[in-house]
């Protein structure tokens, strides 16, 4: 989706919180304690999909689709790289396949619009309708 996120598991509450405050984040959580106990550092997702949770955080945080793509692994904005440059790092039928190609600055992970490029495409312009 393009937006500067970080995700954790299995971190107690109180640290969540205090790394939404370091770094000025918004803890977005299903759980409503720790929602109400993050003030105005955390938020409580009412939605149950992700699409509806999508929209949710679209309205309540008034945010724009799409942004640049970022790393899944790193979180850093991708940049294009060409098709020969890709090829040294994707499997044969890719190269073959794609001509569009992305590079994490610093994982230096390959990235190309497959089909799941295409579900995440197809999400953002349905939030831009919605």
């Amino acid at each position: 989706m393009g937006y500067d996120v970080t995700y954790f598991r299995n971190l107690e509450d109180k640290k969540l919180l205090a790394i939404a405050r370091l770094e000025k984040r918004i803890l977005l959580t299903k759980d409503r304690a720790l929602a109400t106990s993050g003030r105005e550092w955390a938020y409580f997702v009412q939605a149950e999909t992700v699409s509806e949770q999508l929209l949710e955080l679209k309205r309540t945080f008034h945010l724009s689709f799409p942004l640049p793509p970022r790393c899944p692994s790193c979180n850093e904005v991708l940049y294009d790289i060409s098709p020969e440059e890709a090829r040294k790092n994707v499997p044969l039928f890719v190269a073959l396949s794609f001509s569009n190609f992305k590079r994490c600055p610093r994982c230096q992970k390959t990235f190309w619009p497959g089909t799941h490029w295409q579900r995440v495409q197809k999400l953002c312009q349905e939030l831009l309708d919605g």
